[in-house]
């Protein structure tokens, strides 16, 4: 069997044997005794015109009013190999200021047939286009406002199963469903869920890529017949001429979550947000950026959406360190408002494997 894996190697263009042996990617790759091992790091300096916390609480980085603050946000450690030729597992540790955990820690079949793919373990749900993204792989610096009132916290995810089917049609069109147990709010209990998402990409043009998602997630709320829906729409649009680095990226996405059977009419009901954004990537080593995002604002007393306005400028010094300056301007009901700025570093160390695009 083991010859069969190496000559599969060899026909896949791989150099050699010894290079065979070590290409630890493809269905029909050979285990390894080391896995690909990499660390990403990111820390901000924060800056708040008036207090956050009070006004327009985030999962993001925030700091005290008036005062520049740097803020450690996260160390990621990955672990990535191939099992066997029928499976490949990918583990990603992170170190915070609120400790050590498993982001996500999965395994995936390699082999499986009719364009089935099946992972388990810890994983990102399969809900929206940001949700299955690493804070790293984010333009911006912070998430939407939308997604961690309306979606998750963090991330919504958690111990489960995720079944894919590539669909045999001339664009990209891949169905999941997954089962698994979440905790969109840190400290509160497991919720069992049930998630769908459809995800199509196709070709307009040369150079021009379009994506469109749709999810759907049921969450089994505390307390009897209580229920938590989750509804998202997600647009991608790419467009990067053949002879240039430079590209435009166009992304935006719509949240819906609908609470019943709670018996709090302040709770029950339908609540709506989202972001529209835009990156212009400049050659090799600056991109450019605007993003506006609507949200249920979480100020006391101040009923109605909240929208933020961000810009963004980075400067890429290499394909592993980037530096990022962004600002923010809120605009909260009642006529209240308020700045943010944030310059953030970020770096990346060893071998990285590539997240959902």
């Amino acid at each position: 069997m083991k010859g069969i894996w190496l000559a599969a190697a060899l026909a896949a263009g791989v150099g050699s044997v010894a290079q065979a042996q070590q290409a630890g990617t493809g269905p029909g790759a050979t285990p390894r005794l080391l896995p690909d091992i990499s660390a990403i790091g990111s820390g901000v300096l924060v800056w708040n015109r008036d207090d956050v916390e009070a006004l327009s609480p985030r999962s993001g980085p925030s700091g005290p009013a008036g005062k520049v603050t740097p803020v450690f946000q996260e160390l990621e450690v990955a672990l990535q190999a191939v099992v066997d030729p029928f499976a490949r597992a990918d583990v990603y540790l992170t170190f915070g200021p609120e400790g050590a955990g498993v982001e996500e820690a999965y395994v995936t079949t390699l082999a499986l047939p009719g364009g089935l793919q099946i992972k388990a373990g810890t994983l990102h749900s399969p809900w929206g286009r940001l949700n299955q993204q690493h804070p790293h792989a984010w333009d911006f610096v912070d998430a939407p406002l939308a997604a961690s009132r309306l979606v998750a916290a963090e991330a919504l995810g958690g111990p489960g199963l995720d079944v894919a089917w590539l669909a045999p049609l001339p664009w990209f069109a891949e169905l999941h469903l997954a089962y698994q147990e979440t905790t969109p709010l840190e400290g509160e209990p497991g919720r069992r869920t049930l998630v769908g998402r459809l995800a199509q990409f196709t070709d307009l043009a040369e150079g021009a890529t379009l994506g469109v998602g749709l999810s759907a997630a049921r969450l089994d709320e505390p307390g009897a017949g209580a229920w938590r829906d989750l509804y998202g729409a997600d647009l991608y649009l790419k467009l990067r001429p053949a002879t240039s680095r430079s590209y435009l990226a166009l992304q935006a996405e719509l949240y819906a979550r609908r609470l019943s059977g709670t018996g709090d009419p302040a709770v029950d009901g339908t609540r709506l947000g989202g972001y529209a954004q835009a990156v212009y990537r400049i050659g090799r080593d600056w991109a450019v950026g605007g993003r506006w995002e609507t949200a249920p604002s979480l100020a006391d007393g101040r009923p109605g959406p909240e929208q933020r306005f961000t810009a963004l400028a980075s400067w890429y010094t290499s394909e592993f360190m980037r530096l990022r300056l962004q600002g923010s301007y809120d605009r909260l009901p009642g006529g209240k408002a308020g700045l943010e700025a944030l310059l953030a570093l970020e770096f990346s160390i060893g071998v990285h494997g590539a997240h959902p695009f």
